[in-house]
């Protein structure tokens, strides 16, 4: 097998696993330890791949920032915001929190319910509802997110109970979840803290990633609604933190 073959395998290795190692590719490919080390070099050129001692990572914490209006209405968000609105059960109270996937499932919410959010849109989404009352959360108003944020929002948060909270991912690992705004990452702790049961709603290309700012760790999650299958190491994890997992094409969970 020549060296390009090796780093196509080996970049595949990186994505599923996260990690490979010099032991990992003496052992895979059969090359001596030189051999290995020049595929570390090479491999390590590729963006989104770091070196570490001993191997090589996906280089996942990412201080990227997407603007709220920046974001695109794909096929993969509709179907979860369609499969997340069938979680909701008569006479729910809710929490939903900002983003354009969480405005969707607004506008498939068919029973009636009060819901709790800091998004203006879903606001907005909803105010033609007769069935769902909308409390909006007081306090800062952040362009960027489209939501309102800080202490004041906290505060508010602290009056209310609900049976569900819909909390949208900006990027999730072993670690648990985070993002790269402190703000946004205090209000997500505020709302799953009030939460009977926490859900995340989460595009598969999020999954093994990290952010700068921790929100939770697996334990503090529930269910995990998202767009494609996972890895066998993700599914195996998500399973040994006991997280439902619900792939929204196919509908059906894991546990």
């Amino acid at each position: 097998m020549t060296q390009e073959e090796r780093l196509i395998h080996l970049t595949s290795l990186v994505e599923q696993r996260g990690k490979v190692t010099l032991n990992d590719i003496c052992e895979q490919f059969l090359v001596s330890r030189d051999s290995a080390r020049r595929d570390l070099v090479k491999l390590t050129q590729q963006p989104g791949i770091q070196r570490i001692r001993g191997g090589a990572v996906r280089a996942a914490v990412s201080a990227h920032l997407e603007p709220y209006a920046g974001k695109v209405i794909s096929e993969a968000k509709q179907r979860l915001a369609r499969y997340a609105a069938t979680l909701v059960e008569a006479n729910d109270s809710l929490l939903l929190d900002t983003g354009t996937t969480h405005t969707l499932l607004a506008s498939h919410l068919s029973q009636p319910s009060t819901v709790v959010t800091n998004s203006v849109d879903i606001l907005q989404q909803l105010a033609g509802t007769p069935d769902v009352s909308v409390h909006l959360l007081g306090g800062q108003f952040d362009t960027f997110h489209r939501a309102i944020l800080g202490a004041q929002a906290e505060k508010q948060l602290a009056e209310y109970r609900v049976n569900k909270a819909f909390i949208g991912v900006c990027a999730l690992s072993e670690h648990g979840l985070s993002t790269n705004d402190e703000q946004e990452a205090s209000l997500k702790k505020a709302m799953m803290a009030q939460a009977q049961q926490v859900i995340l709603v989460c595009e598969q290309h999020k999954i093994g990633q990290d952010n700068f700012h921790h929100i939770c760790a697996l334990d503090a999650i529930d269910v995990l609604i998202t767009d494609q299958p996972l890895t066998t190491a993700y599914a195996e994890l998500f399973d040994h933190h006991e997280i439902q997992v619900i792939v929204a094409d196919t509908t059906q969970g894991q546990r």
